[in-house]
């Protein structure tokens, strides 16, 4: 059975067909570009000697395998009963079918200036372990959302570059971006994931009525504010930061809304009002936020306030 696919990216814009996944940072330093929210969903807790299927493609997990599936979620997810992976994105309109950031011509406006490093792991998936990226790849090969791009191909290709073979992952640019991602979100978690996830506990994790809003195959987006607030509290230069990001996010929103209404789609109109709450989830934390932080209210970590404030300014990433 072939577990070696081949990567060549076409540019054809496939993949970019809406908000990539992006981290705190990231969505600080391209806040004009991108509108940010919160995206919860379910992640499958694995079991040995659970058979793992994709149209020809297959394996039967082993207890290397869920040692490694157990080792991204203690470092990378949530765990309230099930499993959660809590990320920020972008976000817009699917019927807009694009991401903000491509261009006219097909190009990424911000391929240079700092693109989030989840595109530089498309095909390839940082929660799933790297001996099962030949799954990821077989079935994104056989997705319609992938259909006519022509850039995974099983086994060795003269046109692509050998992605994944044996188990790993081969092509060292591609590692590279894996292991950034992984370690990016591994930072979100420190940040911020991990109070965001204490403060959603009670009326989210701990709620099967709500637990009930994430769809099985999807997630489910809320307004960015809960990690705004995490990390606002870090220091009075974080709260001055995110004063700032939200002011840009208020007069972001407030552009993609009228653009939607000048469209007059019907199939706008929810998501016109969730951003509609959105901005007005982040008039209310504007106002939280409007007086300086008591020296009392300040994280007593000096060096880790220090650490978040490189991180939101994105001197360190």
């Amino acid at each position: 059975m072939v577990n070696a696919f081949s990567f060549a990216c076409t540019a054809c814009g496939k993949c970019c067909n809406s908000p990539p996944s992006m981290t705190l940072a990231e969505l600080f330093r391209h806040r004009d570009l991108f509108i940010g929210c919160l995206a919860i969903a379910r992640v499958p807790r694995r079991r040995e000697g659970e058979r793992l299927r994709v149209r020809g493609h297959g394996t039967v997990l082993d207890a290397a395998d869920i040692a490694a599936f157990d080792s991204i979620a203690q470092t990378l997810l949530h765990r309230a009963g099930d499993t959660f992976s809590i990320t920020t994105q972008g976000y817009d309109y699917p019927s807009v079918g694009r991401c903000p950031a491509l261009e006219e011509d097909g190009r990424c406006a911000i391929h240079f200036a700092r693109k989030p490093v989840t595109c530089e792991v498309v095909p390839l998936d940082p929660l799933v372990p790297d001996r099962l990226q030949h799954l990821v790849l077989a079935a994104r090969n056989q997705s319609g959302a992938y259909f006519g791009a022509n850039c995974i191909h099983e086994g060795e290709h003269a046109d692509a570059a050998l992605l994944v073979s044996d188990g790993h992952v081969v092509d060292a640019s591609a590692l590279d971006a894996l292991t950034r991602r992984r370690s990016a979100l591994a930072k979100e978690r420190e940040v911020w994931g991990r109070a965001v996830f204490e403060s959603l506990r009670e009326d989210l994790f701990n709620s099967p009525a709500a637990l009930a809003r994430i769809p099985a195959d999807g997630f489910l987006t809320i307004s960015i504010v809960p990690a705004i607030l995490a990390v606002a509290s870090t220091s009075e230069r974080c709260r001055q930061l995110c004063v700032d990001y939200i002011d840009s996010q208020i007069a972001l929103i407030g552009r993609s809304v009228q653009q939607a209404l000048l469209r007059r789609r019907l199939d706008d109109r929810p998501v016109t009002q969730e951003l509609r709450g959105f901005a007005n989830a982040y008039q209310r934390a504007k106002a939280l936020l409007a007086v300086p932080l008591a020296a009392e209210s300040r994280c007593s970590d000096a060096s880790f306030a220090s650490n978040v404030e490189m991180y939101l300014s994105g001197a360190a990433n």
